[in-house]
């Protein structure tokens, strides 16, 4: 059992690392600069307290692709799929953007992940990402309804994702461009507007499908 000094070490290490890994990437960060930065004397407490480095890297991680999944989904499958989408959107841009964590360490982790991925990436996807996107298609497959191939679905679910995602890779450059926006402030108007930007591209696919299927009929 670990005692509160214990504890208390491990979380500084734990900080420390997020701090270092966004700074220098999975890759260059090493055990002596992640243990200067919690204020540790012992290069070996890396090892002591996580087991390696890569294991340290992988617990934060784990924080990052689990976070999504802390949301209530309860009663999901009885909620129509505009609620769906709708909840989808707000939960995302909550976790996101909320505190402005677009220019935390853990999103620069983030980011670093998806453009130069470490080698645990894999199995992260599978364990995560994988039934949330089976969870969000469907939802795109209930909007779009008979008619929606397998591509259209996959699409709009990029569509709306990419969207949501945008901050976190464009806020470097974005708030030079626009110094005054607060994504603290703004970030359930920008649930909103992405949720019924979405509902009229979704609408209009449909629209398009419909009329196929009625112009595919009077033929």
């Amino acid at each position: 059992m670990q005692s509160q000094q214990d504890s208390l070490t491990r979380k500084r290490l734990f900080n420390a690392g997020i701090k270092v890994f966004a700074k220098k990437g999975f890759r260059d960060a090493t055990v002596r600069e992640i243990c200067k930065q919690a204020d540790s004397a012992n290069i070996n407490s890396v090892n002591y307290y996580f087991g390696s480095k890569e294991k340290l890297y992988r617990e934060i991680l784990e924080l990052i692709f689990s976070e999504y999944d802390k949301f209530d989904l309860q009663e999901w499958k009885k909620k129509t799929p505009e609620l769906q989408l709708k909840e989808m959107i707000q939960n995302f841009c909550s976790m996101l953007y909320k505190k402005n964590v677009s220019a935390s360490d853990i999103t620069t982790i983030f980011v670093y992940e998806m453009t130069r991925p470490s080698p645990f990436i894999e199995d992260f996807v599978y364990q995560y990402n994988r039934p949330r996107v089976e969870r969000h298609l469907q939802i795109f497959n209930d909007l779009l309804g008979d008619g929606a191939t397998e591509d259209m679905v996959r699409d709009c679910l990029v569509s709306v994702s990419g969207q949501l995602l945008y901050y976190s890779f464009a806020w470097p450059v974005f708030s030079r461009l626009f110094p005054k926006y607060s994504l603290d402030e703004k970030y359930e108007a920008w649930a909103d507007h992405v949720f019924e930007f979405s509902m009229g591209g979704i609408n209009s696919i449909k629209e398009k499908l419909k009329k196929h299927k009625e112009d595919s009929h009077g033929d």
